[in-house]
């Protein structure tokens, strides 16, 4: 018997007639995830080594929240049982409810509202996990074959699908289907090239990353001249989303704003304050079809939504779930899913290669060192980026290592800051006036 109905069956009962008055529920939801992944990879050269050997797995895994009789709660883990002991479920409610605590604040269950139209599956990941997988192996050979000769490459691919089940003891039943297909590959471990969306990878581009990847490889071959003071600093889509997911994300969640232990207080939100520059504007959009950010219901059983989190640069709201939005006074919010489905836009955004022919002094930052001990609260960084990418009159001429100092929210301030799109990543190019200089 499928998780969900288990999970089901069992909640119900002990919500309108318990086995034992103690186990009584008053409240509940549930979320199950139903996953068929299909996964492969290459190892310094070698695909398909004891490291990274073709897979398939299957699962059925979720989450419980509960509200038991005297408004306690508890929440747990759940995956399906290999025991068939009729007792399984009892003893796992047992558990649970010694592990309940209080907090008024969790205990609201939302009432099912409509639900938008995303797209979340596409039918081609489906055909892989359904035995159609050559399209897998024909990539990790065209990577082995057309990698730079000198380079070692590790790589990996996988496709996922399933369902996904949100259950609520409101009313809402919610069932639907997902995929998921993520790849990536590396040179040398030091430049390389990812693709995570709902959707399969389009030839075109896998073309046009390939194509980067190497060309960042081959550019890294050269020395290049130092920076100086002047040296514009433009992070690549994958450093702009490891610079929100340090800096901005966590200062962005209601119950650390409720808290004040953000870098914003609740007032700032109230009063609507300007943070970022009058061009910014950030926001949680889970309805852009096909993007790995992007789903129907929240597990707490909210619509998704966009949420406008700062709008002209202006602050609007952090993003809420259930909990902090009793707390806040307000309606639940949009929730990324990390960074995904995190988008930040100048308004003047131009495509990358229009930045780029812009770009006099500049230098392109692919990583850096040690971004996790960085303070996300103040916002400030010092960072080692080796391994960057020197630009001069437009053109990328070669690597040079760099050493970054600056403050993010500061960054995102200052009317020298601008975004660029690119057409392989949902991150923006982010081009920044900001302490650099040579390592």
């Amino acid at each position: 018997m499928k998780l969900i109905v288990q999970l089901e069956d069992l909640l119900h009962q002990f919500q309108r007639a318990p086995k034992r008055e103690d186990l009584r529920l008053s409240a509940w939801r549930i979320v199950v995830h139903e996953s068929e992944v299909v996964a492969l990879g290459i190892k310094d050269n070698s695909p398909g080594s004891v490291y990274t050997p073709p897979s398939y797995r299957q699962g059925e895994s979720g989450d419980v929240f509960l509200v038991w009789g005297d408004g306690t709660c508890s929440q747990a883990m759940v995956q399906l049982p290999f025991s068939r002991e009729s007792e399984y479920w009892l003893k796992a409610l047992e558990q649970w409810r010694q592990a309940s605590y209080e907090d008024p604040d969790a205990v609201h269950i939302p009432a099912p509202e409509s639900l938008p139209l995303v797209a979340v599956e596409d039918r081609a990941v489906q055909k892989i996990i359904s035995g159609d997988d050559k399209i897998l192996f024909n990539q990790v050979d065209r990577w082995l074959s057309d990698k730079p000769s000198k380079a070692k490459m590790q790589g990996s691919i996988q496709a996922a699908w399933g369902y996904r089940h949100v259950r609520t003891s409101t009313g809402l039943a919610v069932t639907y289907q997902q995929s998921q297909f993520v790849s990536w590959f590396s040179f040398d471990s030091l430049i390389g090239g990812g693709f995570a969306k709902r959707r399969l990878i389009q030839p075109m581009e896998q073309e046009e990353l390939w194509a980067q990847t190497v060309n960042q490889y081959t550019w890294m071959q050269k020395d290049a001249p130092p920076v100086g003071p002047q040296t514009q600093v433009i992070l690549a889509p994958s450093m702009t989303e490891d610079m929100l997911r340090q800096f901005v994300l966590p200062n962005f969640s209601g119950d650390r704003v409720i808290e004040g232990q953000g870098a914003f207080s609740k007032e700032s939100f109230q009063e609507q304050k300007q943070v970022f520059h009058e061009e910014l504007t950030l926001a949680i959009d889970p309805l852009r079809p096909l993007e790995l950010g992007s789903y129907l219901v929240t597990p707490e059983g909210v619509p998704a939504n966009q949420t406008i989190l700062v709008q002209d640069g202006q602050l609007k709201t952090p993003f809420l779930k259930v909990k902090d939005a009793v707390r806040w006074g307000a309606k639940p919010t949009a929730v990324p899913q990390g960074t995904a489905g995190l988008y930040l836009k100048h308004r003047a955004e131009v495509p990358w290669v229009k930045a780029l022919e812009g770009v006099e002094d500049g230098v392109l930052i692919l990583s850096v060192l040690g971004l996790h001990t960085q303070d996300s609260v103040s916002g400030s960084y010092s960072l080692s980026a080796p391994h960057s990418l020197r630009i001069m009159k437009g053109q990328i001429v070669g690597k040079t290592d760099v050493k970054l100092t600056g403050n993010f929210f500061a960054d995102l301030a200052a009317s020298t800051t601008k975004t660029a799109l690119s057409d392989l990543d949902t991150h923006p190019y982010l081009v920044l006036r900001t302490g650099v200089q040579s390592l």
